[in-house]
């Protein structure tokens, strides 16, 4: 049996049980329909928290401590989230696979001995890795091209001794049903991370640190969360055993660790081989975040600029990168909640209603990240003063906005494939990516600079989006009609058109208003206007359809509503 088969297999054992239980425990596996989509819905909202968090606490990163420092750390960042990548997204899945299916026959020991094997995996992973990271830190500064990110590559190594056996934790509490563990070592986590950040670089600024002090400061608070995430878990296990348990469970570990070596060996052995299916696809976007780090500043410094000169030029580089993040992660997590639907489909065998859902979410996929593109574009100048107090690097924050379109296409487009069980496809597509954005970076950064980067990306991750969007049409049969599609690029015409010169009207009536308030006013301003204008447009000109929306959760109430506003037409 492959490891495919098998995590649907075990999936499909873990859903009976949920699904079959009459009553659930507030501690332990179980629970009904209710309990499982309140999981769902706790686990969802954590992760979406935590990523705005981990998100938007670069803007003031890079107000306190400047565009180098900020550079630094979105060089070591994509590093770290890499190594990371594995232990905190295959793994905990394949853990809740293997815990859900002894929980399923009772057995709580194996349980326990899956925790066990997997704790001891993912520690042996950090330990194993934090060595080369630590010692060879100055030898990776200096492959991305600035030596003083040696200090921030150690600090952000740090981690590797904590989040691993935290990933261990989250994956043995959500195999077990138990989804309120997770979600707030999830948001302690990176609360912690982003407060350990900011007080280390208030500290940094009043003792006047450098910059490659302040940047090992930013780095450093990944660690300093993740303790904090793993103090959770454990403090959640501690009680749930008691002291005189745990006392009398630590002190036999040794030995159950040695008379079930070869038991735990084997185990280990079966977590690879699920973890492996998740974790390709969660290595595709760090690595193109990798390859930036590893080419754009070494490029710039190729073409003439000093080490910190380029540095800096990377961070002006990566200002539009939150708000690119923001949209695609907001995406991302609409097209989780599509997956269920298009599973049970395929499951099913309905062909039909695959071919309905992947039509519409590629429709809605291409409309909603064009419109953030166009708006990103168009605001770009306020947006860029409003967040970093300057207007430098416009030009590029401009054009890192237009690949909101592509990082959202692939977004829902890879929802929709792993609903219809192709899960490996958005992996190769994004890996594909990252070769061919490294392949532009090469020919377009010492001719344009950081523009040349930005049009890299936007080039390849377009390449990706296509790739997702022909994978899509091919196993669902999707298609996108004429009509729906003309009605979408006509509301796209209409917002692009209301919005600029709504801004430059505006800009000139706010001149009085200090510099960043206006620009505050011009972007929160322009980003309601043109959200308001593009979805009223979209919805008259017909690119969604009121049977479309009554075929979503609640979408029954909202188009009559719609409809009652006359935003909607009738059918």
């Amino acid at each position: 049996m492959g490891a495919g088969e098998e995590i649907g297999r075990c999936r499909l054992l873990k859903y009976r049980q949920e699904i079959g239980a009459s009553s659930s425990r507030s501690a332990g596996f179980g629970g009904g329909r209710a309990v499982v989509f309140k999981g769902a819905a706790l686990m969802g909202a954590a992760a979406l928290i935590s990523k705005a968090l981990g998100t938007l606490q670069k803007i003031p990163l890079q107000n306190i401590a400047g565009d180098r420092v900020f550079g630094i750390y979105n060089a070591v960042a994509p590093l770290y989230q890499l190594l990371l990548a594995i232990v905190s997204s295959g793994f905990p899945v394949a853990i809740s696979i293997l815990v859900a299916e002894r929980e399923v026959h009772g057995d709580h020991s194996g349980a326990g001995r899956i925790l066990r094997a997997s704790a001891m995996l993912l520690f042996g992973y950090g330990a194993v890795l934090f060595v080369p990271m630590w010692g060879g830190a100055d030898v990776v500064a200096a492959w991305m091209g600035d030596t003083e990110a040696a200090q921030a590559i150690r600090m952000s190594a740090l981690a590797l001794w904590v989040v691993p056996v935290m990933a261990a934790l989250r994956g043995y509490y959500q195999g077990r049903n138990e989804m309120l563990p997770s979600a707030a070592s999830q948001l302690s986590e990176q609360t912690v991370r982003v407060a350990g950040m900011l007080t280390l670089l208030a500290i940094g600024w009043h003792y006047g640190w450098g910059d490659a002090k302040l940047a090992a400061g930013a780095t450093a608070g990944s660690a300093i969360g993740g303790t904090a995430g793993l103090a959770v878990m454990v403090g959640i296990w501690l009680r749930e055993r008691r002291g005189v348990q745990v006392v009398r469970r630590l002190g036999s570990l040794g030995g159950q660790a040695s008379g079930e070596w070869t038991s735990l060996q084997a185990l280990m052995r079966r977590l690879i081989m699920l973890a492996i299916p998740v974790t390709l696809g969660a290595l595709a976007v760090p690595m193109l975040g990798v390859v930036d780090s590893f080419t754009v500043p070494r490029l710039l410094r190729a073409a003439g600029d000093e080490q910190a000169e380029a540095m800096a030029l990377f961070g002006l580089y990566s200002r539009g990168q939150p708000l690119v993040q923001l949209v695609v992660m907001v995406a991302g997590a609409m097209g989780t909640a599509l997956i269920p639907a298009l599973a049970a489909a395929r499951l099913h065998g309905d062909k039909a209603a695959m071919r309905e859902h992947a039509t519409f979410v590629l429709r809605f996929a291409w409309a909603l990240g064009a419109a953030a593109a166009i708006g990103l574009a168009a605001l770009a100048e306020p947006i860029n003063v409003m967040l970093y107090a300057d207007d430098e690097g416009t030009r590029t924050f401009a054009l890192v906005g237009c690949t909101a379109l592509a990082g959202t296409v692939s977004a829902l487009t890879a929802a929709v494939l792993q609903g219809l069980g192709a899960v490996r496809a958005p992996a190769l597509f994004m890996l594909a990516a990252a070769a061919l954005k490294a392949a532009l970076n090469a020919a377009l950064v010492p001719a344009f600079g950081i523009a040349g980067a930005a049009c890299a990306g936007i080039a390849a991750l377009m390449a990706a989006a296509l790739l997702g969007t022909g994978a899509v049409r091919r196993a669902a049969g999707a298609a996108m009609p004429a009509r729906r599609t003309a009605g979408i690029a006509l509301a796209l015409a209409v917002m692009a058109a209301v919005l600029v010169p709504a801004e430059r009207g505006a800009a000139s009536l706010l001149g009085p208003l200090p510099p960043r308030a206006a620009a505050a006013a011009l972007a929160l301003g322009g980003v309601a206007l043109g959200g308001a204008v593009f979805l009223a447009a979209v919805l008259r000109f017909g690119g969604i359809t009121a049977r479309e929306l009554r075929a979503l959760p609640g979408g029954g109430a909202l188009a009559a509503k719609l409809q009652a506003l006359r935003l909607l037409p009738r059918d």
